[in-house]
């Protein structure tokens, strides 16, 4: 109420009329739209609608009821105000308010409050996405870094503890024979005067199994030095 002078004026102001969200309202008119029913139309009992056509759709349909020709966000959307997905085969949607004819019902649909985008939980699921990332990639190093050590280890003990392996001696039919370290061999040749033996036609025999170099003249003895 407003007073000026001595006369009194009243305005009165309607209540606001309330209409469904434009994404709903623009929804309705696409597939209401028989022109584009090869694209889009309403279901076979009227209650749901069917996206025929997903490409053909987005790239002429889309921006001509919204800003941009993205399937995938028009999906999302639909998602946000409780349409679902009915079929496994095709692009069919419901909704309980969502019929060919009741357009008024439209107004008992309502955007999903957990499906809008606050900035805050925007920026707090980013950083939960980073910490993982980041806690994936501490793990990351640290099981190369084991591994580094293992392989060092592994190269150290090789270095240090394992000798180079002799030649072995084979038979005819390519099995091993004999096959001694060289501390061994010589313990062996130490420890027995009939290690050696010396065939008539000169071959050398070391625990029966011939070896390769010259007749020696002294079948007990042998010189280390051919053996190094």
């Amino acid at each position: 109420m407003v007073i000026m002078g001595c006369e009194e004026m009243v305005f009165s102001v309607e209540p606001q009329k309330v209409v469904p969200a434009p994404f709903l309202t623009k929804t309705y008119q696409l597939v209401d739209d028989p022109v584009t029913d090869h694209i889009v139309s309403w279901g076979e009992d009227e209650t749901t609608f069917v996206v025929w056509r997903p490409p053909e759709f987005a790239r002429d349909l889309l921006p001509n009821y919204f800003k941009h020709n993205n399937f995938s966000s028009f999906v999302r959307q639909l998602n946000t105000y409780g349409f679902k997905k009915i079929v496994a085969d095709r692009w069919e949607f419901a909704n309980e308010y969502f019929r060919k004819g009741a357009k008024h019902l439209l107004l008992e649909i309502h955007r999903r409050k957990n499906a809008q985008n606050h900035p805050h939980h925007h920026h707090h699921h980013q950083q939960e996405i980073i910490e993982r990332l980041r806690r994936r990639n501490y793990m990351l190093l640290s099981e190369l870094t084991h591994m580094k050590n293992l392989y060092n280890d592994i190269i150290f003990f090789i270095q240090n503890h394992v000798k180079p392996a002799v030649p072995c001696e084979y038979d005819e039919h390519g099995l091993t024979v004999h096959s001694y370290s060289e501390p061994r061999l010589r313990e062996l040749i130490k420890s027995s005067s009939a290690a050696v033996t010396e065939e008539p036609n000169g071959t050398v025999k070391l625990f029966g199994v011939a070896l390769s170099g010259k007749k020696r003249l002294h079948p007990g003895k042998v010189d280390e030095q051919e053996l190094e």
